[in-house]
């Protein structure tokens, strides 16, 4: 299951804009944040303005984990492609699970 760019719920299927997957709620903001951005002229990427609301919304910070050993890495990556996600994904989906329980 992937997770909207935006806010990082899950979602079953959502709108992809320029490469970002967002969901029907974030959706009018990622598009208002492109058409004020290609008003202005400048350059767009949709991917950079869904994980900046993202940020702005939830952030923690950057948070960068040492010393992961070889074996569980290499187990993970492969689970991530297994499931048709990236890392990140698959590292949120994990800990989204942990902290339900």
């Amino acid at each position: 299951m992937r997770t909207c760019d935006a806010c990082g719920k899950p979602i079953d299927s959502g709108v992809v804009i320029g490469g970002a997957t967002v969901c029907r709620s974030c959706e009018p903001e990622v598009k208002a944040e492109i058409d004020r951005l290609q008003a202005e002229g400048k350059p767009v990427n949709a991917i950079a303005i869904a994980r900046s609301i993202f940020r702005e919304t939830y952030s923690a910070g950057n948070y960068l984990l040492r010393d992961i050993p070889d074996e569980l890495w290499t187990a993970a990556k492969h689970k991530a492609v297994d499931k048709g996600m990236d890392l990140r994904e698959l590292i949120l989906d994990a800990v989204r699970e942990y902290v339900s329980k």
